[in-house]
């Protein structure tokens, strides 16, 4: 993996193919590989850029850390990325996913000229929904958090999948954040209950600053996702955009699960956008 440092970290990333640069931004346990199927199958295309979010598996922290304001830094890292990476005067896409779709919108706030469209697949912002809804699940993500700290990983995974999503993408889900499979993992899944469960999802979302570039703001959400509980934030967000939801096959995370309907349906996507 090539390696990238910016203020406090050294980021680590992996870039394939050729064409428009298509940044993933992973959620969850913060690992571009979880991206790979589904960049293998983008690479023809696109030059397709999988990181790991600073902090978890091979992107170290390097000295003192401002985790009140974790979100921007995590918006700074993907911009130096693009920075870094995107050729002048080409198409820069951006997809993020749950939390990592977070980290995409405040992208899109913090510097809306890098980036040409932007699909925010299912992100969790709590903020946008009204009050009764926003503190049950606020009240939700606390219950899972103490979970964490009272019984662990396993279990704490067992209820947030419960909350979110049933049979393969659940299984998937806890399989990703196993902490018994490995040291990376166990350390990147304590990561995010400390530092991102409870704090992205409870993050202000600048809808002001998105609706100015509601052109670029592609809310998007798994076919099988339905109206389920991980759809909801988007599903609001849409309505004030005056936008649809942009429907991808499978759930919450069809780019592992069906990798190769999932990118067909992308690439479609993305060819309509870029066309615009």
């Amino acid at each position: 993996m090539a390696k990238l440092e910016v203020p406090g970290a050294i980021l680590s990333y992996n870039s394939i193919g050729s064409g428009p640069l298509l940044l993933f931004i992973p959620g969850a346990d913060g690992r571009g590989s979880v991206f790979e199927e589904a960049a293998k199958l983008l690479a023809p295309r696109y030059t397709v850029v999988l990181w790991d979010r600073r902090g978890f598996s091979k992107s170290l922290l390097v000295g003192p850390q401002d985790f009140e304001h974790r979100l921007d830094t995590d918006a700074d890292d993907a911009n130096q990325l693009i920075e870094h990476l995107a050729t002048p005067g080409h198409a820069v896409v951006v997809f993020g996913t749950s939390s990592g779709a977070i980290v995409a919108q405040r992208l899109l706030c913090r510097y809306p000229n890098r980036i040409t469209c932007l699909i925010a697949h299912e992100p969790p912002s709590f903020s946008v929904l009204p009050e009764d809804i926003r503190n049950q699940a606020i009240g939700l993500t606390q219950h899972v958090y103490e979970t964490y700290r009272a019984q662990g990983v396993a279990t704490a995974m067992e209820v947030f999948t419960a909350g979110l999503s049933e049979g393969e993408d659940a299984a998937m889900m806890r399989f990703c954040m196993d902490s018994t499979r490995s040291d990376e993992i166990r350390a990147n899944s304590m990561f995010w209950f400390e530092f991102e469960l409870r704090q992205y999802t409870s993050s202000t979302f600048d809808l002001a600053s998105i609706k100015t570039q509601s052109k670029k703001y592609i809310p998007a959400a798994g076919i099988t996702s339905g109206d389920g509980p991980g759809v909801g934030p988007v599903s609001f967000i849409a309505k004030t955009l005056k936008k649809d939801i942009v429907r991808l096959p499978g759930g919450h995370i069809a780019y592992m699960t069906e990798p190769l309907v999932f990118t067909t349906a992308l690439l479609k996507e993305l060819e309509k956008l870029l066309a615009m």
